[in-house]
């Protein structure tokens, strides 16, 4: 039997967790090989460059960032955005990559969430990239109301790099966990991250957070109507043990089950369909695309943004608080 050619591309550091397990589940069920371009029959491609034009054979598009897939460019596409009735699109959310990764968010029938609340230090933030207006605005309001300790390079109050996120965050009784850019089924490591931590996230972004983790186990900023109402609701619960722990006890997953989105069925299926339909490559027709493009109004709306959030950076790094 002919080994299935695969190669990869454009992908932030050459490789991921996610293409590892792509190998790793296709190696179960066919012989595969990684390839070059010349001779791959499947290349599997991310947002970081555009070698993948050059590809003419199946190609599958895999994201976790807010994007929405491309058919023009694509035969399958793993994205956060669900496209209703479209099958080449797969909903495959960001925290789903990176939980195999990091461990697992069901509880134990004896998970006891008392131990959490002895935690000394209040909130912490945790970003490098500058380029979120909405999360900028909310930890500026609520560091004026109470400082946080932000460990990134964006707002940065520690004066050090951080060594350890995981580690960090489990001195904390809250993490502002906001993404980048509010989009349905686009939900990151922002939310896991501190909810593996056993700390409260401060959450803002997909707005169907609800479909797969409990809206008890966060505080959603998006739920109130004012950022000053949820500043205070967010004072207010950190001075009530009984409140912390209501949120800390919550399982994240709705009835305690890990979403479908996390199998590695869900994963692999799509896939050996596309291989199994045996279809020829349509017509590409590329274009230059940015990332969370459809979150904004316009290009000129993106760039816009883009320079507030960086002149806000440079601005606290003068001292304006």
């Amino acid at each position: 039997m002919v080994p299935l050619r695969i190669a990869f591309s454009d992908w932030a550091s050459g490789s991921s967790p996610t293409v590892e397990r792509i190998f790793r589940l296709l190696s179960l069920h066919r012989e595969v090989v990684r390839a070059d371009f010349a001779s791959a029959d499947l290349l599997i491609y991310s947002d970081f460059g555009e070698r993948h034009w050059d590809f003419k054979g199946l190609k599958v598009y895999v994201t976790g960032e807010n994007m929405l897939p491309d058919f023009e460019q694509c035969d399958l596409a793993y994205t956060p955005v669900e496209l209703a009735g479209d099958p080449r699109a797969v909903r495959f959310p960001y925290y789903a990559q990176v939980l195999p990764e990091l461990g697992s968010l069901i509880r134990p029938a004896n998970y006891d969430a008392r131990p959490l609340l002895d935690r000394a230090e209040f909130a912490c933030f945790v970003a490098s990239n500058p380029r979120g207006p909405d999360r900028n605005r909310f930890f500026r309001a609520l560091h004026r109301r109470r400082p946080l300790v932000s460990a990134g390079r964006h707002f940065n109050t520690t004066k050090k790099p951080l060594a350890d996120k995981m580690s960090f965050l489990r001195s904390f009784r809250f993490n502002l966990a906001f993404e980048n850019t509010s989009s349905p089924g686009y939900v990151t490591e922002k939310l896991v991250e501190p909810l593996l931590a056993g700390t409260i996230p401060i959450y803002w972004g997909a707005p169907d957070v609800g479909r797969e983790f409990n809206p008890g186990c966060m505080i959603n900023v998006a739920n109130f109507t004012t950022e000053a109402a949820a500043i205070e609701h967010i004072l207010a619960v950190d001075a009530d043990p009984q409140a912390r722990l209501a949120l800390l006890s919550t399982p994240p997953f709705r009835d305690n089950r890990e979403p479908t989105c996390l199998s590695d069925d869900y994963l692999l299926n799509p896939l050996l369909a596309l291989l199994d339909a045996g279809i020829k490559p349509s017509a590409r027709h590329y274009r230059h695309r940015t990332l969370r493009e459809h979150a904004y109004a316009s290009p000129l709306q993106q760039r816009l943004a883009s320079l507030c959030c960086r002149l806000d950076g440079m601005l606290w790094k003068m001292g304006v608080r």
